[in-house]
């Protein structure tokens, strides 16, 4: 299931760098602009891991997103987007009494022995760089309809945990040796843009990010998974 979301990822890629440089030869000279803008996700953020059997969800948090949004228009109905962001995500999840052996787990610096069930509180930041193509709609009145997708490629900047459960571990610690460096995932979404005047637009979409590859360095697999408002400002 890992392999076949990975490859879906890896072919979705290379559609969006084919088309994109298929566009600049069907637009003219005057289509192609970049916008600069301002953006915020606030989002619901959670992780689904793979054996539920081991490891279940356990609800789901609030998470929040910041950055740069850099757009590509290759032509009016279409352009190409990145930008730089700053994600902060939480998630829940329970290890679940299937081991009598034990979980081991590094926490605040040392490795630690844990004897499910217990449950863990994921903190983590990371710094996000999306490639996403846009497909918009011609202007109705003030108003752009767009669908976006693509692939959103996070570095992991922190990493922080808070358990229940577990004698040893009474605070928020350094979780950073049980979670991968990269997160990728496809991410799909959808909304409008409102022109204020000129290029200027207030950009509001729905985005969903689907992570495909495996956060924790454990072997209780898992995904990160969010829904998110995107409110944003185009110049």
């Amino acid at each position: 299931m890992m392999k076949s979301e990975k490859k879906k990822g890896i072919l979705l890629f290379t559609l969006i760098v084919l088309l994109t440089f298929m566009a600049p030869s069907q637009s003219s000279a005057q289509d192609k602009k970049v916008g600069f803008g301002l953006q915020a996700t606030p989002a619901l953020t959670w992780m689904k891991p793979d054996n539920v059997k081991e490891l279940n969800r356990d609800g789901t948090k609030v998470g929040f997103g910041y950055g740069l949004m850099f757009d590509f228009r290759f032509g009016t109905n279409y352009s190409l987007s990145t930008g730089v962001n700053v994600i902060s995500s939480k998630a829940q999840v329970k290890y679940l009494e299937v081991d009598t052996l034990g979980v081991e787990y590094t926490h605040g610096g040392t490795k630690d022995t844990l004897f499910p069930p217990f449950g863990v509180t994921y903190s983590l930041s990371y710094v996000e760089i999306p490639i996403l193509l846009l497909l918009k709609t011609n202007e109705i009145g003030y108003m752009t309809y767009f669908g976006q997708f693509g692939l959103a490629t996070q570095i992991k900047t922190k990493a922080k945990g808070e358990a229940t459960g577990v004698e040893s571990w009474v605070d928020v610690e350094d979780v950073s040796d049980e979670v991968k460096f990269l997160n990728l995932g496809l991410s799909i979404g959808a909304g409008f843009e409102y022109s204020l005047g000129g290029n200027t637009k207030f950009i509001v979409a729905l985005v969903y990010n689907n992570g495909f590859s495996d956060i924790l360095k454990s072997s209780h697999l898992a995904t990160a998974k969010s829904l998110g408002l995107k409110l944003g400002m185009m110049f």
